[in-house]
């Protein structure tokens, strides 16, 4: 290379840089541990998801439970949660389970035998026996409550109330979930999930 000659300097330079560019390129993209938001990441949860394990399962007005006194079973018995969110087990009076889960419950109410003085050493076991119902109004047969099917979807959940009526609107279906504030609902597919508890709106269509 012929020194001043700003060409040939020009393609050195172009040489010599190019690999080092592609090497920081590539070390600034490894050190990126979140990928770019893809659609996929904001699609509505799948139903597995929506669905909670037992053990985390929260108890509310409706269900309905089997406790089991394993070390005394005359105290054994069913009870449906009522709207205040009580039971009434034997001998251990009205207790509010409102909110809690099963471990929890078994917790409780082990303690309030024992403190009771009624068992030295509770062993109880607590069991959903059935959810809280779910409601849908509106364009469809038969509105009401409907005991609640595990895995349920929304066309499931139409075709147990009898149907869409010949003025029902597919397409802006809502649902207000259990846990939503009142009056706060989400517009759904007839594939999207239903949960205990939630209220299924089927709309009247435009025309």
């Amino acid at each position: 290379m012929e020194r001043g000659d700003p060409v040939n300097l020009r393609n050195f330079l172009s040489r010599c840089l190019a690999p080092l560019l592609t090497v920081a390129v590539l070390a600034v993209s490894a050190c990126d541990p979140q990928p770019p938001m893809s659609t996929m990441t904001i699609q509505q949860p799948s139903q597995g998801t929506q669905n909670l394990r037992l053990g985390e399962y929260r108890v509310a007005p409706g269900d309905r439970l089997r406790v089991t006194v394993l070390s005394d079973t005359e105290l054994s018995g069913e009870y449906e949660v009522d709207s205040t969110g009580m039971i009434s087990p034997r001998m251990a009076g009205r207790v509010v389970v409102l909110g809690m889960s099963m471990p929890e419950i078994e917790a409780m109410l082990a303690d309030r035998y024992r403190s009771g003085g009624y068992l030295r050493n509770p062993r109880i076991s607590v069991d959903l026996v059935s959810r809280r119902p779910f409601y849908i109004i509106g364009e469809i047969s038969r509105p009401g409550s409907f005991p609640y099917v595990s895995g349920i979807n929304v066309v499931q959940a139409i075709a147990i109330a009898g149907g869409y009526t010949r003025r029902a609107s597919k397409t802006r279906i809502t649902i207000q979930r259990f846990n939503a504030q009142q009056g706060q609902e989400e517009t759904v597919t007839e594939d999207s999930p239903v949960g205990p508890g939630d209220i299924i709106r089927v709309p009247e269509r435009w025309f």
